[in-house]
């Protein structure tokens, strides 16, 4: 089809001005044509930062009044689920941040009612639409399991700077916590990259907040550090021929087993450097580019084509593993098998 897909936006906080809006701007395919959030002062700020949308300060509101295809959920993740079920159930297609919910039991239920309705259900995890990652997954295809030695995974996010409109960041309860907002990351990402559903999980909380989570796919261990902290983004592989494979953000490389903390300074400072020239060139980061593929993504499977992005089935695997690594930490790092 050759007009844009009709998208609406219900939360105009900060990940929707920082992330969301700039890709849907440099996506043809996509048209924003309505946007809802209750708090007066951020539809006072999408009137003059959104290209003329239509402007609505509820759910009910936009349902019953938009002529939209299709709604992003950008709202804290305690209400994701609540407010997929409610747009899957009035006809639209719906692509939610991560987490898709705070349950197993809610992630069920929305993909059972996306199935129903036959309605797309995708959910937020960006990373797989980062090109060093994309090439990873390509590379792995082509190699057996069984050459796969160890992986281990780094990734923290700052919330000092972000300045939310809201305070769910940090609490766990309302999905905010490392677990929901961190190790989902790594959770989708690895299970993506390896093509399988671990067999158990093991987790436990560190001192400073974070979580070491370790995933077993057979004999493969895939160790997990998650944090909220300063920013780091580094995936290795390490495989039987004796080499590494190094995936940040912004590169892949293979490299030699020695020196391993080198290594990491190493590709952290790299990718903080390419990160920092974007920005002084003011030209689209991995980021930005991720999150403009993965609209593209979603509006080709809303259309009926293929697609690479967290199916329904997909979040809620995510979840059942999220709540064994939960389970685990509770009872001090036990191993627990995937139901």
């Amino acid at each position: 089809m050759n007009r844009p897909l009709r998208l609406g936006v219900l939360g105009c906080g900060r990940v929707f001005e920082r992330f969301h809006l700039p890709a849907i701007l440099r996506t043809p395919s996509i048209q924003l044509s309505a946007a809802c959030d209750a708090d007066p002062a951020r539809m006072g700020w999408a009137a003059e930062h959104t290209p003329s949308p239509a402007r609505f300060t509820s759910l009910a509101e936009l349902l019953a009044r938009s002529e939209i295809e299709a709604l992003l959920v950008l709202t804290p993740p305690e209400s994701h689920a609540e407010v997929a079920l409610q747009a899957l159930q009035a006809g639209l297609h719906v692509l939610v941040e991560k987490p898709m919910a705070l349950t197993v039991q809610d992630g069920v239920r929305m993909a059972d009612t996306a199935r129903r309705t036959g309605r797309r259900l995708q959910i937020g995890f960006t990373r797989r639409f980062r090109e060093p990652y994309r090439r990873l997954r390509d590379g792995l295809q082509a190699l057996d399991r069984a050459s796969l030695r160890a992986v281990h995974f780094e990734l923290a996010f700052s919330t000092s700077g972000w300045n939310a409109r809201t305070d769910f960041l940090g609490d766990e309860t309302r999905g905010g916590g490392v677990l929901h907002d961190v190790l989902s990351h790594q959770i989708d990402l690895i299970c993506w990259l390896l093509n399988g559903i671990p067999d158990e999980v093991q987790a436990v909380m560190d001192r400073g907040g974070g979580v070491l989570a370790e995933l077993r796919f057979g004999t493969l261990t895939t160790r997990c550090h998650a944090s909220h902290g300063s920013y780091a983004d580094r995936l290795t592989i390490e495989t039987a021929q004796g080499r590494v494979l190094e995936a940040t953000g912004n590169s892949l490389r293979s490299t030699g087993l020695a020196f391993p903390a080198l290594r990491r300074a190493r590709a952290l400072l790299l990718d903080r450097v390419a990160l920092l020239r974007d920005r002084m060139l003011r030209r689209p980061n991995v980021s930005l580019i991720s999150f403009e593929r993965q609209f593209r993504d979603f509006e080709q499977a809303v259309r009926g084509g293929s697609s690479v992005g967290a199916s329904a089935e997909e979040g809620v695997i995510g979840l059942r593993i999220l709540e064994a690594c939960r389970e685990s930490a509770r009872l001090g790092g036990t191993w627990r098998r995937l139901e």
